[in-house]
């Protein structure tokens, strides 16, 4: 029985993350004004992902989607990762009531350009990156 509690509580532990945990796990930025200030100076679009403490949900975005190696070499060649907590510090206009919430935002005008609520598995969330990165240039850039 110890055993089992103590499997219980190890497992909880490596699954159940906060926003900054998540960031450090994932090599992903936590603050919205440098991230932002880190997109604009290397020209990439930030994805922010919006979670909440005890969102089964938004532990299996970033254990499961984010963490997946083919996700992590496409954000670390053309966007900055961004991992806040509903509560943190980041303009109005990204406030949701879903978790995780998450946000492609153009570097230029500090505006999302797409955005999807709740959990996306790797395959979806791929789909969304390409697309993402698709009407991000159709809008701006000429």
């Amino acid at each position: 029985m110890k055993l089992f509690l103590l499997s219980l509580m190890l497992t909880y532990g490596l699954i159940a993350t906060d926003a900054m945990d998540a960031a450090k796990k994932l090599g992903a930025e936590n603050n919205y004004a440098e991230a932002i200030a880190k997109a604009q100076k290397e020209k990439k679009m930030l994805v922010m992902v919006i979670v909440k403490k005890n969102c089964r949900w938004c532990d299996k975005i970033v254990n499961q989607t984010l963490s997946d190696e083919r996700v992590k070499k496409i954000l670390e060649k053309d966007f900055i990762t961004l991992i806040v907590d509903r509560n943190a510090r980041f303009p109005s206009e990204f406030r949701e009531n879903f978790f995780p919430s998450i946000f492609y935002i153009d570097y230029t005008t500090q505006k999302s350009v797409y955005e999807n609520v709740g959990f996306v598995g790797t395959k979806c969330f791929l789909n969304d990156l390409a697309g993402a990165l698709k009407t991000r240039n159709a809008l701006y850039e000429q």
